[in-house]
C-alpha cells in the first residue's frame, strides 16, 4: 500500500489540509483508494503522480475538493468521475476518452487535450467531441482549442443532452468553442480539418447563445477547373461542383451548419434523405415545439476554406428560428457557397466584416439550400471581394422580412447578381467594379424585378472603362454612379 498511496502534508493550503498522491499499480483499478482519500474530511487535494491511474468504478469527489495532475499524468479507465474542480495545464492530457468525467467546475476552459486531443494532424474527433458533449452535460460554457492541427474524422455536433429514459427528448444548449487563430492570421493556429466531404465540420442543433470563435476550418472541396477565367465568369452555380463533395439541398457538405437536422418525429428526414452518416440525429425533439431551432449563435474571426457552403443556416427544410445569427469578422475562399440562408424566421440575422478572396461562386444566397419557403432577415455590413468570385448574391425574396445591404467593396467581380424583393429592400454606400469583360465575358450584372429595391449611393463600373452595364428587370437607383451606359436585357 505504501508504494501506491502516500500522505505528505500541503503547507500552501490551510492548517491540518492534506494531498493524497496517487501512484499507479499497473492495471488494478484504484477507485476505492481514491475515493477512500476524498472521503477523509482532513483531504483537500488528491494528486495524480503517475500514468495509468484506472478508474472502472464510479468516483465521486466532494463539492470544494481538488484533483490535481502532475505533469504528464492521467486516469485511464472505463469508469466515471463525477464532481471535482479542475485547473490544469491546457496542454496536458488527464483522461482518457474511455472514462466518463462529469466536473464540478472548471478554472476557466475545458481543453480538448485534456481528453488526448493532439493538435498534430491525427484524428482529433474522439477527444473533441466527447469536450463537447461533457461541457454541455455539466454547464461548462467553453471547450478551448489551443494552437495546432486537428484533423476529425466525423462531424462535430454541439447538441443538448437527452432526457433520462429517452433519446428524443433533447434539451437546448450553449456552448462556446473558442480557438487561438485570428482570420487575418497566417500561422497554423487553431485549425479543425475534415477527411470527409459528406457532411459538415461543425454542427448547431437547437442552440441558444452558443459561440464558434478563433478557429480555422478546413475541407476537401475544390473549385471547378476552368479552361479560362470568361468560362469561370460564365459558370451557373449548379454546376459549380468538384464532382466529388455532397451537394444536396438539405445536407450539403459545409464548413458550420445550424439546424442541421430536422425534430419532428413523426417525419424524421428531409426531402433528400439527410446526412448519410447522422441519419439517427434526425427527429430528435429539442422542445414541444418541434420545428424550433437556434436563437443567438455567434460566428466570429473565423478562417473557412473547401466548403459547397461555408456556413449554412437551416438546411433540413423543417425546422424554424436559426435567428438573431451573428456572423463577424469570418474569410472565406473556396467556397461554392459562403453563407446560405434556409428559410423565413431568420429574423435580425447579422452579417459584418466577411472577405473573400477567391475560389468562390456566390457570396451570399437564399432558397439554394434549405426549405422553397420564402427568405429570412438579412443584414449585410461590411464585404471584402478581391476577384475571383462568380456573383455576390442570390437572394429571391417572397416573405415577411427584407434584407438590407450596406458598405460592400468588391473588384474583379462577375456580377452583383439576383435581388428580387416583395419588402422594402435597400442596398446603400457599395462600389462594385466588375470584371472587365476581357476576362469575363459580357455577363448581366444585376437582376432585380419589381419596384422594392432600392439601390442608393452605388457605384457600378468597370473600372477606367466606358463599356455599357447591361441589367435586368426594374432597377430602382437614387445617387449612384455609373461608369457607362446602363443597358436593359
Amino acid at each position: 500500500m505504501k508504494n501506491i498511496l502516500l500522505v505528505i502534508s500541503l503547507f500552501a493550503t490551510a492548517a491540518n489540509a492534506q494531498v493524497f498522491t496517487v501512484k499507479s499499480n499497473g492495471n488494478i483499478d484504484q477507485t476505492s483508494i481514491l475515493q477512500s482519500a476524498f472521503n477523509d474530511p482532513s483531504t483537500r487535494t488528491v494528486l495524480i503522480n503517475s500514468s495509468d491511474v484506472v478508474i472502472n468504478g464510479t468516483l465521486n469527489i466532494p463539492q470544494g475538493k481538488m484533483i490535481e495532475f502532475a505533469n504528464g499524468f492521467k486516469l485511464k479507465g472505463i469508469g466515471t468521475v463525477n464532481g471535482g474542480n479542475y485547473d490544469e495545464d491546457y496542454q496536458q492530457q488527464i483522461f482518457d476518452t474511455s472514462l466518463t468525467v462529469n466536473p464540478h467546475s472548471v478554472n476557466q476552459y475545458f481543453s480538448v487535450k485534456w481528453y488526448g486531443a493532439k493538435g498534430n494532424n491525427s484524428d482529433a474527433y474522439t477527444a473533441i467531441q466527447k469536450s463537447i458533449n461533457t461541457c454541455i452535460k455539466n454547464n461548462i460554457r467553453t471547450v478551448y482549442i489551443p494552437a495546432g492541427g486537428y484533423k476529425i474524422s466525423k462531424p462535430l455536433i454541439i447538441r443538448g443532452t437527452s432526457a433520462p429514459g429517452t433519446d428524443n427528448k433533447r434539451s437546448f444548449c450553449t456552448l462556446e468553442i473558442l480557438g487561438e487563430s485570428s482570420f487575418w492570421d497566417s500561422n497554423m493556429g487553431s485549425e479543425i480539418s475534415t477527411t470527409f466531404n459528406n457532411a459538415f465540420a461543425i454542427g448547431i442543433q437547437d442552440g441558444k447563445g452558443c459561440k464558434i470563435r478563433k478557429i480555422k476550418i478546413a475541407g476537401l472541396f475544390t473549385p471547378p477547373r476552368t479552361k479560362n477565367s470568361q468560362e469561370f465568369f460564365s459558370m451557373p452555380f449548379e454546376k459549380f461542383t468538384d464532382g466529388k463533395s455532397r451537394d444536396s439541398r438539405n445536407s450539403p457538405y459545409s464548413g458550420i451548419v445550424i439546424d442541421p437536422f430536422t425534430n419532428l418525429p413523426s417525419n424524421p428526414l428531409p426531402p433528400d434523405g439527410g446526412y448519410p452518416s447522422l441519419l439517427n440525429y434526425y427527429g430528435k425533439s429539442g422542445s414541444l415545439q418541434t420545428q424550433s431551432g437556434s436563437t443567438g449563435t455567434e460566428l466570429e474571426e473565423l478562417s473557412i476554406s473547401g466548403f459547397v457552403v461555408g456556413i449554412c443556416s437551416s438546411p433540413n427544410g423543417l425546422t424554424r428560428n436559426a435567428e438573431i445569427t451573428i456572423i463577424n469578422k469570418v474569410q472565406f475562399s473556396n467556397c461554392k457557397l459562403c453563407i446560405s440562408g434556409g428559410q423565413d424566421q431568420e429574423k435580425e440575422n447579422r452579417i459584418s466584416n466577411i472577405y473573400c478572396w477567391g475560389g468562390t461562386h456566390t457570396i451570399f444566397g437564399t432558397d439554394l439550400y434549405g426549405s422553397a419557403r420564402m427568405s429570412g432577415n438579412w443584414n449585410i455590413d461590411h464585404v471584402n471581394i478581391a476577384g475571383g468570385v462568380v456573383r455576390f448574391i442570390y437572394n429571391d425574396q417572397h416573405g415577411y422580412f427584407p434584407t438590407f445591404i450596406s458598405n460592400v467593396f468588391a473588384e474583379s467581380l462577375g456580377s452583383f447578381g439576383t435581388f428580387n424583393s416583395q419588402l422594402a429592400s435597400e442596398v446603400s454606400d457599395c462600389i462594385f467594379d466588375f470584371a472587365y469583360q476581357s476576362e469575363a465575358g459580357v455577363q448581366t450584372l444585376l437582376t432585380s424585378y419589381g419596384d422594392n429595391v432600392v439601390f442608393r449611393s452605388c457605384s457600378f463600373r468597370y473600372y477606367g472603362e466606358k463599356t455599357p452595364l447591361l441589367m435586368a428587370g426594374n432597377c430602382i437607383f437614387d445617387h449612384c454612379f455609373f461608369s457607362g451606359p446602363v443597358t436593359k436585357k
